[in-house]
């Protein structure tokens, strides 16, 4: 996956060509036109690095962005006095493609491992596949108050469209349904993961924690597993480890294919 960077600048113009310049270079970007835009954009997903116009937004704009970053590398454009701020670094924003250069170099040489356990769960993407309404909506609930973006799955008809469809980062999976078995589902999740060099782990879960559906789950290709009646602290803290691991690959590949650029 690669780096994706929150271009926030007033002139819808700017920020399109800050966009392609980022895109040539094998980044995502996201063109936000003001403070409120960009508070939004930060709410539903944490960027990897903001590119940002002093010009546009002044020095309380600034300020205010850097706060709710929550550690987030910024390149700030302009030469507007700005206050102290921890990993701010200036670039000319007359210049785009040096600047662009500059915030390659910055991601480039940023380590994924600075991120929080909190940052971790908030850059995720989870699928929940399990065919208890309740224990969905409880695990949405439990997710999205972390800040992670959570998808839903009802059987193995609508996981199979959702890995399809792709866009998530890690699927938490009910061992027991109807029908296709979690465990026989599981080995066509780690099929596809094999023939698309996909990077998803898949924590399996069950109402029952037995050595022999630990075996089947790992043998299916599952990453972890943990009981549903174990508590809510502890599948979090093993789904961010899964996805800590997930990150390091995916920023790792991203930041050699930037220098390599």
């Amino acid at each position: 996956m690669p780096a994706k960077v929150l271009v926030v600048i007033g002139s819808q113009t700017q920020g399109l060509l800050f966009k392609h310049l980022l895109e040539q270079r094998g980044l995502e970007a996201e063109c936000a036109d003001g403070v409120p835009a960009a508070l939004a954009a930060l709410s539903v997903g944490r960027p990897t690095a903001l590119l940002v116009d002093s010009s546009s937004l002044g020095a309380d704009g600034v300020t205010e962005l850097h706060g709710k970053a929550d550690g987030t590398p910024m390149l700030v454009l302009g030469s507007a006095p700005l206050p102290a701020l921890a990993g701010v670094q200036r670039a000319d924003g007359g210049d785009p493609a040096a600047a662009v250069t500059t915030l390659a170099t910055l991601l480039a040489s940023a380590p994924s491992d600075v991120l929080s356990p909190a940052d971790i769960l908030r850059r995720g993407r989870i699928l929940v596949v399990d065919d208890s309404v309740t224990y969905r909506e409880f695990l949405r609930l439990e997710l999205e108050a972390e800040g992670c973006r959570v998808l839903i799955a009802r059987n193995a008809e609508e996981a199979e469209a959702a890995l399809n469809g792709g866009g998530f980062d890690c699927v938490l999976l009910d061992l027991v349904m109807p029908g296709t078995s979690g465990v026989q589902l599981c080995r066509r999740f780690d099929q596809y993961r094999r023939d698309h060099t996909a990077l998803f782990p898949i924590l399996m879960l069950t109402s029952q924690e037995t050595d022999e559906q630990l075996i089947a789950c790992l043998e299916a290709g599952a990453d972890d597993f943990i009981g549903k009646s174990r508590p809510m602290e502890i599948l979090k803290a093993k789904m961010m480890a899964l996805l800590r691991s997930k990150f390091f690959v995916e920023d790792r590949l991203s930041n050699t294919a930037t220098t390599i650029r």
